[in-house]
């Protein structure tokens, strides 16, 4: 950037300035900076690659259809951050009956700190989640609490509904 600054203060001060000076300091800067983009790119790569090593075994959503009669969608931000969704489509309503059960609490479990979000409970709506019997190949919703936005985006959280239990969800 200094040699930006410096080519400005010859153009506005009106000194005449060579044009292939402006160039060649232009095309050094452009040499510069793009190797500052390589390196950031590259602790991108890594970055990203750390992420990879976390994620679950690829058969991890088949064993969830074979026991529980669910595909695991997401879980996302909502509300501005303060709530997160978690978006999960029944393939067996037989066996994902126990997931609707109004006495079970769902809990989703954060990670890195090991907080504990519940589904609230507003007094006018009810429990934010679905627990009406389940139909084959509708997707279902569950708004957990975040707050203080916590949970952020790339966290991994830990679902647990009964005997069920859904482990590193990256969120969206």
């Amino acid at each position: 950037m200094q040699w930006f600054t410096t080519v400005k203060l010859f153009v506005t001060s009106g000194l005449k300035v060579n044009k292939r000076l402006i160039e060649i300091l232009a095309f050094c800067s452009f040499i510069v900076l793009s190797s500052f983009g390589n390196l950031q790119a590259e602790s991108l790569d890594k970055s990203a690659n750390s992420v990879k090593k976390e994620r679950p075994h690829p058969r991890k959503n088949t064993y969830m259809k074979r026991k529980w009669g669910v595909e695991v969608l997401f879980v996302r931000h909502a509300a501005a951050g303060y709530m997160l969704e978690f978006r999960y489509k029944v393939l067996d309503p037989v066996k994902a009956k126990d997931l609707f059960e109004r006495q079970t609490k769902p809990i989703m479990s954060h990670l890195r700190t090991g907080a504990k979000m519940i589904v609230p409970t507003p007094a006018k709506t009810g429990a934010l989640r679905n627990s009406n019997p389940p139909l084959i190949d509708h997707t279902y919703w569950m708004y957990f609490a975040n707050p203080g936005k916590l949970v952020k985006k790339g966290d991994l959280v830990n679902i647990a509904i009964g005997d069920f239990l859904v482990e590193n969800i990256i969120v969206k």
